[in-house]
C-alpha cells in the first residue's frame, strides 16, 4: 500500500474523529441525541436497522477513530518491510468498522453483527504471523469469545419474547423481575468473556502473538472494551444479585492480574495484564452503580493504553524484536523521547495527580471507600492500586534505570518521525483528556467525606508499593522470585491449563472420532465394522472356553453351581408363599 493511501486513510479517520468529538460535546450541552432508522424489506420479511448517536456513543466513537488513525499511521513505518501490509490495513479497517457498528447500534441483532465481526477479525489478526504459537492463541481467543456469542443469541431470544430487540424503547419497570435477572446475567456473562475477566482471562495474554499495532488497538478501544461498553449500555437493567457477582469477579480480576504482572518479564504481557486490571476497575465501578464514571475511565484508559503499546513497539523493534525486559537497561539514553512518553503513560496508569488516569481512577477508589461495601472489598481495591504502582515501577526499572544489557549490534534510535508522531499525539491527550472530560461530564464535583486516615491511605499504599518493588528487584531476592509462588503467578494461576489445554484434552479426541464416524457413515460403521468387531470378540471368547483347561472348566462349574443355588433358594420361597 502506497504512502499516499496511508495518509488518506489516516486523514479520513482523523476528520471523522474530530466531527464525532464536536457533535458529542454539542449533544452533551444540549442533552440531545439522534436516532436513525432504516427499514429493509425483503420478500415477506422486514428488518429495521437502527443507529443511535448520543454523547456516550459519539465520544467513544471519536476515541476509537482517533486511536485507529494513529495506529494506521504508526503501521506505515512499523510494517515497512512486511509484504502483506495491504492485508493488515484492510483487516484493521474491518476491525474498526465492526467496533463502530457495535457502538452505534441500540439493536441487539446488529450488535451481534459487530460482536461477531470483532471475534472473526481478531482471529485473523492474532494469526497474522503464522506460527504454532499464534495459531494456538487464535483458537483460544475464538473459543473463549464463542461463549459471549451464545449469550447474545439467548438475549435475542429474550428480546423477541418482549417484542422489540431495541433495548432503548422498553423499560425495566414494566418487565418481570425474573426476566430482568436473566437478561442482566446474560449480559454480564457475555461481557466477562469478551473483556477476559476471571475465569476467562487466559486468552488475553495469549493474544499478544499479534503485531504490536494490533495490540494497541485491541487493548485500548476495540475488542476487550466491547464487553465493558455493552455492560455500560445495559447498566440500567442490572439487578442487585448480578451486581454482587460482578463485584466479586472484578475484584478477583484486579488482584490476580496485578499480582501476575509483577512477576512477568514479557513487556507486551505486562501491558496486557495491566489492561486486564483496568478492565476490572471499570467493571468494579459498574457493579457499585457508577456507569458514568466507568465510561469516563474507559475513555481515558484507552488513550494511555494505546500510548503504552506504541512505545513498547518502538522499544521491541529497536532491541532486535526482544520482549524480555531483563535484556533491556538504560534505554533512556537511546530512546529519550519514547522513554519520556512511556513513563508519562505509566504514571497516568498509576493515577499520578493531574494526569488523565488520576481523575477517573482516584474518584472510583474514593467513592468505593465512601460506599457501604465491607472492608474486604475496600482492602482488595487498595491492594490492586498498590500492585499497579509496583509492576509499573518494576517495568521502568528494568527498562530505563538498570544497567544496560543490550548487545553491541543492536540498533537503537527514536528519530523515525512516522513512529514518533502518533506517540506524541497520544501523549498530549493522555495529559489533557482527564481534566477536560472531567469538567464536561461532571460539571458539579461529587461531595466526598472520608476520614483522614483513608484519605492518606492511598499515598501510603503507593509509597509502600514503590519500596516493595525496588526491594524485590534486588539480586539477593532472586531465590524467592524463582520459587513456586513466582512460577504459579507466571502461568496466571493455572488458568491457561484449567481453561485451555486440559479442557480440550478429552474433547478433541472425541471430536476426531465423531468426525471419522460421520465421515465414514454411521450405517457402514454399524453394519460392517461393528459386526466384524463383535464376531471377533465372541470368537476369541469361545476359543478361550473350548481350550481343555482345568481352571476354565472348574470356574464354569462354580458359576453353574452358584446359579443353581440361587434358583433353588427363590423356588423354595415361592413354595412357602
Amino acid at each position: 500500500m502506497s504512502k499516499f493511501l496511508y495518509k488518506n486513510i489516516s486523514y479520513f479517520l482523523f476528520n471523522l474523529s474530530l466531527i464525532s468529538l464536536v457533535v458529542s460535546f454539542h449533544f452533551l450541552l444540549t442533552q440531545n441525541s439522534i436516532f436513525i432508522e432504516w427499514n429493509l424489506n425483503a420478500l415477506a420479511h422486514s428488518f429495521t436497522w437502527t443507529f443511535v448517536f448520543d454523547f456516550t456513543a459519539l465520544i467513544f466513537l471519536s476515541t476509537v477513530l482517533f486511536i485507529s488513525r494513529n495506529v494506521i499511521w504508526y503501521s506505515q513505518s512499523y510494517l515497512r518491510t512486511d509484504k502483506d501490509a495491504n492485508r493488515f490495513i484492510l483487516l484493521v479497517l474491518g476491525f474498526v468498522a465492526s467496533m463502530c457498528l457495535l457502538i452505534t447500534s441500540p439493536n441487539i441483532i446488529t450488535i451481534l453483527l459487530g460482536w461477531d465481526g470483532l471475534g472473526l477479525i481478531s482471529y485473523c489478526l492474532v494469526i497474522y504471523y503464522p506460527t504454532k504459537k499464534s495459531r494456538s492463541a487464535g483458537i483460544l481467543t475464538v473459543i473463549r469469545n464463542r461463549v459471549g456469542d451464545i449469550c447474545l443469541l439467548l438475549l435475542i431470544g429474550w428480546f423477541s419474547v418482549i417484542g422489540d430487540s431495541n433495548f432503548f424503547v422498553w423499560s425495566w419497570r414494566v418487565t418481570p423481575i425474573n426476566r430482568i435477572e436473566w437478561i442482566s446475567f446474560l449480559v454480564i456473562l457475555g461481557a466477562l468473556t469478551k473483556s477476559a475477566q476471571i475465569p476467562f482471562s487466559a486468552w488475553l495474554p495469549a493474544a499478544m502473538a499479534a503485531p504490536t499495532p494490533v495490540s494497541a488497538l485491541v487493548h485500548s478501544s476495540t475488542l476487550v472494551t466491547a464487553g465493558v461498553y455493552l455492560l455500560i449500555r445495559f447498566s440500567e437493567f442490572t439487578s442487585t444479585n448480578t451486581n454482587f457477582i460482578l463485584l466479586v469477579i472484578s475484584s478477583l480480576t484486579i488482584f490476580i492480574s496485578g499480582l501476575v504482572a509483577f512477576f512477568e518479564y514479557d513487556l507486551k504481557k505486562i501491558i496486557a495484564l495491566s489492561t486486564l486490571s483496568q478492565l476490572g476497575v471499570i467493571m468494579f465501578a459498574i457493579s457499585i452503580s457508577l456507569p458514568e464514571l466507568a465510561f469516563f475511565h474507559l475513555v481515558t484508559h484507552a488513550l494511555f493504553k494505546a500510548l503504552l503499546f506504541l512505545c513498547a513497539g518502538v522499544i521491541i523493534h529497536g532491541n532486535q524484536n526482544s520482549q524480555d525486559i531483563r535484556s533491556y537497561g538504560s534505554l533512556i539514553l537511546n530512546f529519550p523521547l519514547i522513554g519520556r512518553c512511556l513513563n508519562l503513560a505509566n504514571l497516568s496508569l498509576c493515577g499520578l495527580p493531574f494526569l488523565s488516569g488520576f481523575y477517573s481512577k482516584d474518584l472510583i477508589v474514593e467513592l468505593a471507600a465512601q460506599s457501604y461495601w465491607n472492608q474486604f472489598i475496600i482492602a482488595v481495591i487498595f491492594r490492586a492500586l498498590g500492585l499497579t504502582v509496583a509492576y509499573s515501577i518494576r517495568l521502568v526499572y528494568f527498562t530505563f534505570i538498570s544497567s544496560s544489557n543490550v548487545g553491541t549490534t543492536t540498533s537503537l534510535c527514536d528519530t523515525d518521525k512516522t513512529l514518533s508522531f502518533p506517540i506524541i499525539n497520544l501523549t498530549f491527550l493522555a495529559l489533557l483528556s482527564g481534566a477536560t472530560l472531567s469538567w464536561l461530564i461532571f460539571p458539579f464535583p461529587n461531595l466526598i467525606l472520608l476520614p483522614r486516615g483513608i484519605k492518606l491511605l492511598t499515598s501510603l499504599v503507593i509509597i509502600a508499593s514503590v519500596a516493595l518493588a525496588l526491594s524485590l528487584i534486588q539480586p539477593r531476592f532472586n531465590f524467592y522470585l524463582g520459587s513456586f509462588f513466582s512460577n504459579f503467578n507466571l502461568i496466571i494461576w493455572n488458568l491457561p491449563v484449567l481453561r485451555g489445554q486440559e479442557s480440550s484434552r478429552g474433547v478433541l479426541p472425541r471430536g476426531v472420532r465423531t468426525l471419522k464416524m460421520y465421515d465414514i457413515g454411521w450405517l457402514e460403521l454399524s453394519s460392517k465394522e461393528q459386526v466384524s468387531r463383535i464376531t471377533q470378540r465372541v470368537g476369541l471368547l469361545l476359543n478361550f472356553v473350548q481350550k481343555n483347561n482345568l481352571k476354565t472348566h472348574f470356574l464354569l462349574f462354580l458359576a453353574w453351581l452358584l446359579l443353581f443355588s440361587i434358583f433353588i433358594y427363590f423356588h423354595s420361597l415361592n413354595f412357602k408363599a
